[in-house]
């Protein structure tokens, strides 16, 4: 089914701009006009609710984000000398894609663009679930889980992350004082 109304209505989104709703509001909206069992598909994948065995669009991104976590989880034994193998977990099919995007993402030094390159790899992946039709319930898809990219960074917080750690590295450095008694 085609949902051009829908689609037409939704902003652009960019990575590092304020998302202009939330995923909670967004499959609100999409309530009105998608079927029950798509709005179960949106609640299920963007909001981590249901079985993802329980239908197609939900197990091919659960096999997407799993084989991207998997090639994350390689690269990053790799760089530590680590056998990767208990922490890999199963998935249907292979892309050479997924690799080669996180392939290409550990080549950046700063962990901010790291990870802001596996989220672009997402956003591409989730653009490719589309297929042929712009107009249809896998480009509504596709928004939802950009939108939650898009709500991720907007999350971050250069001075709340340093509130964070300064916060983390008091507590622990508390506990190493002397407490001036003798022991």
């Amino acid at each position: 089914m085609a949902y051009y109304s829908l689609v037409a209505s939704l902003p652009t989104l960019q990575i590092g701009d304020e998302p202009p709703f939330s995923t909670k509001e967004y499959i609100g909206t999409c309530a009105q006009w998608v079927t029950e069992h798509e709005v179960k598909v949106l609640r299920n994948i963007l909001l981590n609710e249901g079985d993802s065995r329980s239908c197609p669009h939900c197990q091919a991104w659960n096999n997407v984000e799993t084989q991207l976590r998997n090639a994350v989880v390689r690269n990053r034994a790799q760089k530590l000398g680590v056998d990767a193998r208990e922490y890999l977990r199963p998935h249907d099919g292979f892309s050479g894609t997924i690799e080669a995007l996180v392939t290409d993402a550990f080549t950046r030094n700063d962990p901010v663009e790291l990870e802001e390159e596996l989220d672009r790899a997402r956003w591409q992946l989730a653009e490719e679930l589309v297929g042929l039709d712009p107009f249809s319930f896998e480009k509504v898809l596709a928004y939802g889980i950009q939108l939650m990219i898009v709500e991720r960074w907007h999350r971050m917080d250069v001075h709340t992350g340093k509130e964070k750690l300064e916060a983390v590295i008091t507590s622990n450095t508390e506990k190493e004082e002397p407490s001036g008694e003798p022991d």
